[in-house]
């Protein structure tokens, strides 16, 4: 064996570079540029419904926080905090009556690979069935105030027929106590808040967005 041969030998076979992995990137700047979006909207003087749109896509199929307008946009403006509360409760409600009628009427087609999507596998499901049957509108109304993933128990409360009416008052509660909970900290809170921010990073909160 020569020595050429040897080293090619010793020489550890390269593997592809997977680091980060490609489409996790990709989502992370298409959800940047999502963002970027709607805060170009609310710059133009539409702030209330860009909270309202990304609240309803949030809360349908989209992934991310369902405060990542709500707060920015909330502290930079302090005053307007509640309205754009009522914007986030109204979007993130039909949001998740979207993502109902998925489990309810396109479940193998569309709500499964969106589970699968975010994590929850057909035997979770399955394990959860009687906790839907029995306190449906429970489970609802905690994962909108909890860091449990609203979309996911929306579309399972749709596949397992939680009656529509027990979901509604599940969905509206649940949003409605935590938009407005944020929207009371950022109006009574907001400018320390704010002055905390700007001092921690040295610029105003506009260039933080």
């Amino acid at each position: 064996m020569s020595e050429e041969a040897g080293l090619t030998a010793d020489r550890p076979a390269e593997r592809p570079n997977v680091r980060g992995g490609g489409p996790v990137r990709r989502l992370r700047r298409w959800f940047v540029h999502l963002l970027a979006v709607f805060h170009r909207w609310a710059e133009s003087g539409w702030a209330g419904s860009a909270v309202g749109s990304w609240a309803l896509l949030q809360g349908s199929v989209v992934p991310g926080p369902s405060d990542a307008l709500l707060v920015p946009l909330g502290l930079s403006d302090p005053q307007r905090a509640f309205r754009l509360a009522a914007w986030a409760v109204a979007g993130a409600t039909l949001g998740g009556f979207l993502a109902y009628a998925i489990g309810l009427f396109a479940f193998d087609d569309v709500g499964r690979p969106l589970l699968h999507f975010a994590g929850v596998s057909q035997g979770m499901l399955e394990k959860s069935r009687g906790m839907f049957e029995r306190r449906g509108w429970m489970l609802v109304a905690l994962s909108a105030v909890s860091p449990l993933p609203t979309k996911a128990v929306c579309l399972a409360a749709g596949s397992f027929g939680v009656p529509p009416w027990q979901f509604a008052a599940g969905l509206l509660g649940g949003r409605a106590v935590r938009f407005l909970a944020v929207a009371a900290v950022i109006r009574f809170a907001g400018e320390r808040i704010t002055t905390r921010l700007e001092r921690k990073f040295g610029r105003p909160i506009e260039d933080l967005r």
